[in-house]
């Protein structure tokens, strides 16, 4: 680890202008430049010297030690000394690492730790660099595509010159300066954490484009949780205790550094191999729930909704049964006369305002009257809201920390409750249901299935399951618990009941049913697609319960036409997974996680196009020629004479609405360049061009459409006036 991790620091090359850098004028970290004078620099002058962050990288990456040659962290830590040497002599070295094999008493001895500690300080103070274009990726790794039932945003990358096997996990990034910030220092703080932890699968390799960040991380083949617990048949509360206890292991260094996940569920964790003692690391690091909270954090004022993440994990009610109520979105209340809840489909909420609206906002020039004439007593003022405005974020994060730090640890108790009975403690047939349980936070422990779980247990989940955040325990206090001390030692020997095991496949069966429905359905559903599956999902269910079983959902699916995706459900998992109970599916989070994956999927394939088209154009990888995604308003015209882009516009509007291609792309140009003119802008940020090409052709609605009414009408008419449209 220490070798892979000096091998993928910046070449650090000494400048004599003291500790400043030659190029970005960053500062030297003083431990650095102190550890270079005490061990590399025998001639005393290094006080003088200073380490370039901007540096490139070493031409060797890390998948090279895997490759044939084996270089000890002592020859790393030598090439970096004798690259110092070269520059102090005034020749610049470019040679690799294996080549300063053949000398290596021209530098001090330098110990494997503290080669690893300058390695961490080379990388940590060139964060930008730490970063490789995306453009890389395909070059370096051969790509599979994840699963159906794995999550949408995970795949398996292998290296091709060195064959090693990574799990991919891309993110979209979030929008405006501070919001990349705080992602960037995170994911830093991930690769340092994960460096160090045997309980967290580690951070390899950063990759990124404008829109999104890829990690390349350990691979971790032995399977799932719920995998290796119904392989193995034979299941005891000791094994229950050990996995809760690897969990909280497993959070342990994040909390210590202030970091946190937010949204914990069984999915989170893998096993590193199949062997019976293979650790179990945490994959998941809850990065998207964080991209949300950034987004709400930079845009305050019309920004999205705090407390109510659009995220797809949190529209599939296996995942959101484990979230705290502190995270988890309020319930919505039922209006009169109406038909259930109202899918995202059918809302204006799709596309909200604050996506449209560029990262760059013009200054408003415009003179202030009327103000106080005193500059001093404004000073004043200034200063004092600045100086109580500190100490209020202060405050506030330090709450904010502590808040979500108690959700993990809700998280670890939910999870702990399923592992002890084999379902999870606020499970319901649908959404809403299933939200407002986790904020009544009531619990109990029926005694069919609890019977035979010791006290000790309950008593644990108990104290991880407490409404208030303030009132559960820390992850250290939660690791001195008895239960997790002693391992379950009270507990009556012999395996769990035979319910225990029906209950589990029965709950995981549901939740590969409902992720794989979605992923699939993303791809192959239109938007009329969408409106037929609700009205058939309507028809079904007479009780207006918004939920049905897995049979009534292999039947709309066949009535649809897509009775290869009915066959596939059956085949997966009902043969698989057989059980006597019925898998319940709540179809409106359902189209709602589907129409999240669609929104994700249309951004992304744009982007791929309109990077496409501007290589096509000489003008390089970027949009435009610039990084940052801002496309001139001039490109416009070259952009939607693309057939591909075209085709990608048409297949959102339904074809029932009769609207020819010419109009749309009409449309389209002139609403963008009014949209830059009332702006004063002569380019556009790409986010805004796709949010603002979401809302075009949304508006595109089919006759007897729902989402053609107002939102009055959808959220509060009479029942009649929809059942006439259905």
């Amino acid at each position: 680890a220490a070798a892979a991790a000096a091998a993928d620091t910046a070449r650090c090359q000494p400048t004599w202008r003291g500790q400043r850098c030659c190029r970005a004028g960053h500062t030297m970290p003083e431990p650095f430049t102190q550890a270079m004078s005490a061990a590399w620099w025998p001639w005393g002058q290094s006080k003088q010297l200073g380490a370039c962050c901007v540096q490139k990288r070493v031409d060797v990456p890390v998948d090279w030690i895997a490759d044939g040659a084996t270089l000890p962290v002592r020859r790393v830590a030598a090439q970096l000394a004798s690259d110092a040497t070269d520059a102090h002599s005034g020749h610049n070295s470019s040679r690799l690492p294996d080549q300063h094999a053949a000398s290596p008493t021209a530098v001090p001895a330098v110990s494997d730790a503290f080669a690893e500690e300058v390695a961490w300080q080379v990388a940590s103070d060139r964060q930008q660099q730490l970063y490789e274009s995306a453009s890389l990726l395909p070059v370096q790794y051969e790509v599979t595509p994840p699963q159906l039932e794995d999550p949408q945003h995970t795949a398996t990358a292998v290296h091709k010159k060195t064959g090693l096997t990574r799990q991919l996990a891309s993110f979209q990034k979030p929008r405006g300066a501070g919001a990349r910030e705080r992602m960037q220092s995170f994911i830093l703080s991930l690769q340092r954490l994960s460096s160090s932890s045997d309980s967290a699968a580690k951070v390899f390799d950063i990759f990124e484009d404008y829109l999104t960040l890829h990690l390349l991380l350990e691979h971790c083949s032995g399977g799932t949780v719920y995998e290796r617990i119904l392989e193995s048949q034979y299941f005891t509360e000791q094994e229950s205790a050990v996995l809760v206890k690897h969990m909280l292991l497993a959070l342990l260094p994040f909390h210590d550094n202030g970091l946190y996940h937010g949204n914990l569920t069984p999915d989170s964790f893998r096993f590193l191999n199949n062997s019976p003692h293979s650790p179990l690391k945490l994959i998941d690091f809850g990065i998207e729930l964080k991209v949300h909270r950034w987004n709400a954090m930079e845009h305050l004022e019309g920004g999205p909704d705090l407390q109510n993440p659009q995220c797809p994990q949190f529209f599939e009610t296996c995942k959101l049964v484990f979230s705290a109520p502190e995270v988890a979105p309020l319930p919505k209340r039922k209006q009169r006369g109406t038909m259930g809840a109202i899918p995202l489909l059918l809302s204006n909420s799709g596309v909200p305002d604050w996506q449209v609206i560029s990262e760059e906002r013009q200054a408003d020039d415009a003179d202030i009257e009327g103000l106080l004439d005193g500059d001093l007593l404004g000073d004043v003022i200034d200063e004092h809201a600045d100086w109580l405005e500190e100490q209020q974020q202060e405050m506030e994060a330090c709450n904010d920390r502590r808040k979500h730090e108690a959700a993990d640890v809700w998280s670890v108790g939910a999870m702990a409750f399923l592992l002890l009975c084999g379902y999870p403690p606020f499970f319901a047939p649908s959404r809403n249901a299933v939200l407002g349980r986790i904020h009544k936070s009531e619990i109990s422990f029926d005694p069919p299935f609890w019977s035979k779980i010791s006290e000790e247990a309950k008593n644990f989940v108990n104290s991880c399951l407490k409404q208030s955040c303030w009132d559960r325990p820390s992850i250290h206090v939660a690791l001195e618990h008895p239960w997790i001390q002693r391992l379950a030692d009270t507990s009556p020997s012999g395996a769990m009941f035979t319910s225990f095991m029906l209950n589990l496949r029965r709950f995981y069966r549901t939740s590969l049913i409902a992720t794989y429905v979605a992923n699939m359905l993303a791809v192959k559903f239109r938007r009329e697609d969408m409106q037929d599956f609700l009205r058939r999902c309507r028809e079904i269910d007479n009780g207006n319960t918004g939920f049905f079983t897995a049979s009534d959902l292999k039947h709309v699916l066949s009535a649809l036409g897509h009775g290869s995706i009915s066959e596939a459900i059956t085949a997966r998992f009902l043969r698989a997974f057989r059980h006597p109970g019925e898998s319940y599916i709540d179809y409106v989070a359902l189209l709602d996680s589907i129409f999240l994956r669609q929104q994700r999927l249309f951004e992304e394939e744009l982007w791929r196009h309109v990077q496409r088209v501007s290589q096509s154009s000489g003008r390089g990888g970027a949009v435009g020629g610039e990084p940052d995604g801002w496309i001139s308003v001039n490109e416009l015209g070259m952009l939607f004479s693309d057939p591909v882009i075209v085709g990608l516009l048409m297949h959102e509007i339904p074809e029932s609405a009769g609207v020819e291609e010419s109009a749309v792309l009409h449309r389209a140009q002139a609403g963008i360049r009014q949209h830059c003119s009332d702006r004063r802008l002569a380019q556009i940020e790409f986010r805004c061009l796709a949010a603002l090409l979401l809302r075009l052709v949304r508006s595109y609605a089919s006759p007897g459409d729902l989402s053609s009414m107002g939102d009055s009408e959808l959220e509060e008419g009479p029942s009649e006036t929809i059942s006439t449209i259905l």
